[in-house]
């Protein structure tokens, strides 16, 4: 998730008003729109979303409160202009570390809510993948993985995975090649035990 700007140290998210201020629909909108899209006014935020200006202003004041979104003022080009930016770094949080029950609820509703989010784009792309760019649909893929792994070895590949992402972030943080497309560019990668024996979608009859 990268804007132009390189991404910071991870950020282990420990304060569950950090997390109450993202455990909103419209804010993980707004949220994504920055970390995918780069710095904007709210007036352009606005209308990405279909909100009022003044409503856009008030959820991005409390995505500040949590740390994920900065004011950009050095953008704006007259007084009338609020110019906001993502907060760019990696963060994770484990519901299990909040003592509180009602804290342990919002982390892991948040977690169901930013996953949900990710897999209603996969839904979308796969539905519309006919009506893509061909260079675009030929640069997308979907890979499955079924290892066998200890805990040591799960956490030693994903570190691994982590690496290759963190350089392509990097990366992408540089102007493409001379007439080179940039488009943002979701990769989804969820890493946890399986059962295989586990109740699946029904076969078909």
């Amino acid at each position: 998730m990268v804007d132009g700007e390189r991404p910071r140290e991870r950020r282990r998210i420990d304060d569950p008003a950090a997390l109450r201020a993202l455990a909103h629909p419209l804010r993980q909108r707004l949220w994504r729109l920055l970390m995918q899209r780069g710095p904007a006014t709210v007036g352009t935020l606005a209308s990405h979303t279909d909100c009022d200006p003044g409503q856009v202003s008030y959820h991005l004041r409390e995505l500040a409160t949590g740390g994920w979104v900065v004011r950009a003022p050095e953008l704006n080009r007259d007084r009338r202009e609020s110019w906001w930016r993502a907060v760019m770094e990696s963060t994770d949080w484990d519901p299990d570390l909040f003592d509180d029950p009602a804290d342990r609820a919002i982390a892991e509703q948040l977690s169901h809510q930013l996953v949900g989010g990710d897999l209603q784009r996969l839904r979308r792309h796969l539905e519309t993948g006919d009506q893509q760019d061909p260079a675009w649909r030929e640069a997308s893929s979907i890979t499955r993985s079924f290892l066998s792994l200890t805990p040591e070895e799960a956490r030693a590949a994903q570190a691994e995975l982590n690496a290759v992402l963190g350089r392509w972030a990097e990366r992408s943080a540089d102007p493409p090649a001379a007439g080179g497309e940039r488009r943002p560019f979701l990769i989804l990668l969820y890493a946890f035990p399986d059962d295989p024996a586990a109740a699946g979608p029904a076969a078909p009859r």
